[in-house]
Protein backbone atom coordinates (compact mmCIF):
# COMPACT_ATOMS: atom_id res chain seq x y z
CA UNK A 1 0.00 0.00 0.00
CA UNK A 2 1.31 3.06 -0.81
CA UNK A 3 1.60 5.64 2.43
CA UNK A 4 3.10 8.78 0.57
CA UNK A 5 0.32 10.47 1.63
CA UNK A 6 1.60 11.23 5.40
CA UNK A 7 5.17 13.01 4.16
CA UNK A 8 4.83 16.33 4.47
CA UNK A 9 4.23 18.13 1.21
CA UNK A 10 6.61 20.24 -0.74
CA UNK A 11 7.20 23.67 -0.28
CA UNK A 12 5.09 25.84 -2.40
CA UNK A 13 7.51 27.79 -5.28
CA UNK A 14 6.85 30.85 -7.60
CA UNK A 15 6.76 30.28 -10.91
CA UNK A 16 10.45 30.57 -11.16
CA UNK A 17 10.99 27.49 -8.89
CA UNK A 18 11.57 29.91 -5.93
CA UNK A 19 10.36 28.82 -2.41
CA UNK A 20 8.95 32.24 -1.35
CA UNK A 21 8.73 33.21 2.34
CA UNK A 22 5.18 34.12 2.31
CA UNK A 23 4.43 30.54 0.43
CA UNK A 24 6.19 28.77 3.41
CA UNK A 25 4.97 30.85 6.09
CA UNK A 26 1.40 29.75 5.05
CA UNK A 27 2.64 25.92 5.23
CA UNK A 28 3.90 26.29 8.85
CA UNK A 29 0.69 28.39 10.11
CA UNK A 30 -1.22 25.00 9.13
CA UNK A 31 1.69 22.71 10.89
CA UNK A 32 1.15 24.81 14.02
CA UNK A 33 -2.42 24.01 14.09
CA UNK A 34 -1.47 20.66 13.50
CA UNK A 35 0.60 20.78 16.75
CA UNK A 36 -1.85 22.59 18.02
CA UNK A 37 -4.45 20.18 17.68
CA UNK A 38 -1.87 17.29 18.45
CA UNK A 39 -1.33 18.52 21.74
CA UNK A 40 -4.98 18.96 23.00
CA UNK A 41 -5.65 15.12 21.67
CA UNK A 42 -2.79 13.62 22.34
CA UNK A 43 -2.13 12.80 26.49
CA UNK A 44 0.99 13.55 27.56
CA UNK A 45 2.96 10.52 28.29
CA UNK A 46 4.07 9.97 32.24
CA UNK A 47 7.82 10.74 32.79
CA UNK A 48 7.19 7.92 36.05
CA UNK A 49 7.97 4.29 35.03
CA UNK A 50 4.99 2.14 34.31
CA UNK A 51 2.91 0.69 36.99
CA UNK A 52 2.44 -3.01 35.84
CA UNK A 53 0.66 -4.06 38.21
CA UNK A 54 -3.07 -5.16 37.68
CA UNK A 55 -5.72 -3.17 39.32
CA UNK A 56 -8.42 -5.55 41.32
CA UNK A 57 -11.55 -7.01 39.60
CA UNK A 58 -13.87 -4.45 41.81
CA UNK A 59 -11.68 -1.21 41.28
CA UNK A 60 -11.56 -2.42 37.24
CA UNK A 61 -15.65 -2.57 37.38
CA UNK A 62 -15.93 0.69 39.21
CA UNK A 63 -13.59 2.81 36.80
CA UNK A 64 -15.60 1.53 34.23
CA UNK A 65 -18.82 2.80 36.15
CA UNK A 66 -17.08 6.03 36.49
CA UNK A 67 -15.94 6.33 32.89
CA UNK A 68 -19.53 5.49 31.97
CA UNK A 69 -21.25 8.20 34.56
CA UNK A 70 -19.10 10.67 33.86
CA UNK A 71 -19.27 10.77 29.99
CA UNK A 72 -15.60 10.54 29.21
CA UNK A 73 -15.16 8.45 26.44
CA UNK A 74 -18.37 10.24 24.38
CA UNK A 75 -16.53 13.71 25.28
CA UNK A 76 -13.03 12.37 24.00
CA UNK A 77 -14.75 11.22 20.94
CA UNK A 78 -16.30 14.49 20.43
CA UNK A 79 -13.06 16.11 21.06
CA UNK A 80 -10.95 13.53 18.25
CA UNK A 81 -14.07 14.51 15.94
CA UNK A 82 -14.47 18.20 16.58
CA UNK A 83 -10.67 18.70 15.62
CA UNK A 84 -11.11 15.97 12.26
CA UNK A 85 -12.20 18.75 10.23
CA UNK A 86 -8.91 20.98 10.78
CA UNK A 87 -6.76 18.04 10.56
CA UNK A 88 -8.25 17.51 7.24
CA UNK A 89 -7.97 21.06 6.00
CA UNK A 90 -3.84 21.06 7.06
CA UNK A 91 -3.45 17.72 5.99
CA UNK A 92 -4.75 18.08 2.19
CA UNK A 93 -2.09 15.25 0.59
CA UNK A 94 -4.67 12.69 3.35
CA UNK A 95 -6.91 10.79 1.33
CA UNK A 96 -10.28 11.83 2.03
CA UNK A 97 -11.28 7.87 2.19
CA UNK A 98 -8.05 7.84 5.11
CA UNK A 99 -10.36 10.24 7.14
CA UNK A 100 -13.97 8.10 6.50
CA UNK A 101 -12.16 4.61 7.56
CA UNK A 102 -10.39 6.36 10.61
CA UNK A 103 -13.74 8.30 12.14
CA UNK A 104 -15.66 4.62 11.66
CA UNK A 105 -12.73 3.38 13.69
CA UNK A 106 -13.36 6.05 16.70
CA UNK A 107 -16.75 4.62 16.70
CA UNK A 108 -15.78 0.89 16.17
CA UNK A 109 -13.43 0.81 18.65
CA UNK A 110 -14.31 2.59 21.40
CA UNK A 111 -14.77 -0.48 23.66
CA UNK A 112 -11.09 -1.07 23.37
CA UNK A 113 -10.38 2.68 24.12
CA UNK A 114 -12.34 2.15 27.30
CA UNK A 115 -11.00 -0.52 28.53
CA UNK A 116 -7.62 0.66 28.27
CA UNK A 117 -8.51 4.07 30.31
CA UNK A 118 -10.58 1.73 32.73
CA UNK A 119 -7.09 0.43 33.73
CA UNK A 120 -5.94 3.61 34.31
CA UNK A 121 -8.56 5.31 36.30
CA UNK A 122 -8.61 2.27 38.22
CA UNK A 123 -4.82 1.95 38.81
CA UNK A 124 -4.86 6.17 39.66
CA UNK A 125 -7.33 6.26 41.96
CA UNK A 126 -8.33 4.57 45.29
CA UNK A 127 -11.95 3.02 45.56
CA UNK A 128 -12.79 5.49 48.00
CA UNK A 129 -11.69 8.41 45.20
CA UNK A 130 -13.44 6.18 42.65
CA UNK A 131 -16.53 5.91 44.24
CA UNK A 132 -16.22 10.14 45.29
CA UNK A 133 -16.16 11.11 41.59
CA UNK A 134 -19.37 7.88 40.53
CA UNK A 135 -21.16 9.80 43.19
CA UNK A 136 -20.37 13.22 41.76
CA UNK A 137 -21.11 12.05 38.27
CA UNK A 138 -24.48 10.62 39.64
CA UNK A 139 -25.16 14.14 40.89
CA UNK A 140 -27.17 16.91 39.93
CA UNK A 141 -24.21 19.15 39.27
CA UNK A 142 -22.29 15.97 37.90
CA UNK A 143 -25.44 15.42 35.78
CA UNK A 144 -24.98 18.88 34.22
CA UNK A 145 -21.44 18.54 33.48
CA UNK A 146 -21.99 15.72 31.86
CA UNK A 147 -24.58 16.53 29.56
CA UNK A 148 -22.58 20.04 29.04
CA UNK A 149 -19.34 18.23 28.23
CA UNK A 150 -19.60 17.48 24.38
CA UNK A 151 -20.46 20.52 23.70
CA UNK A 152 -18.09 22.49 25.55
CA UNK A 153 -15.51 19.95 24.43
CA UNK A 154 -16.32 21.34 20.75
CA UNK A 155 -16.85 24.53 21.16
CA UNK A 156 -13.66 25.22 23.53
CA UNK A 157 -11.71 22.66 20.33
CA UNK A 158 -13.20 25.58 17.80
CA UNK A 159 -12.15 28.45 20.09
CA UNK A 160 -8.67 26.64 20.67
CA UNK A 161 -8.34 26.39 16.99
CA UNK A 162 -9.32 30.17 16.49
CA UNK A 163 -6.78 30.97 19.25
CA UNK A 164 -3.50 29.25 18.05
CA UNK A 165 -4.48 30.24 13.82
CA UNK A 166 -4.33 34.21 15.50
CA UNK A 167 -1.21 33.21 17.36
CA UNK A 168 0.17 31.75 13.96
CA UNK A 169 -0.57 35.01 11.66
CA UNK A 170 1.04 36.86 14.47
CA UNK A 171 4.03 35.21 14.37
CA UNK A 172 3.81 34.56 10.57
CA UNK A 173 3.04 38.30 10.33
CA UNK A 174 6.44 39.48 13.11
CA UNK A 175 8.73 36.96 10.96
CA UNK A 176 7.45 38.69 7.46
CA UNK A 177 8.68 41.74 9.00
CA UNK A 178 11.65 40.34 9.76
CA UNK A 179 12.30 39.04 6.54
CA UNK A 180 14.31 40.87 3.82
CA UNK A 181 13.00 41.35 0.24
CA UNK A 182 13.61 38.86 -2.15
Amino acid sequence: MDYSFFSAPELKRDPLGRTTWRMAMGQISRLTIVVAITCFVTPVADAQKPDTTAPSPSQLALAHRVLEAGGTIETMVAAMRANLPAQRMASPQIPVEFWTRFEARITSDVPQLVDSIAVLYAKRFSQDELQGILAFYQSAVGRRVRELQPSLVTESSAIGQRWGMRIGAEIGAALLQQQPPE
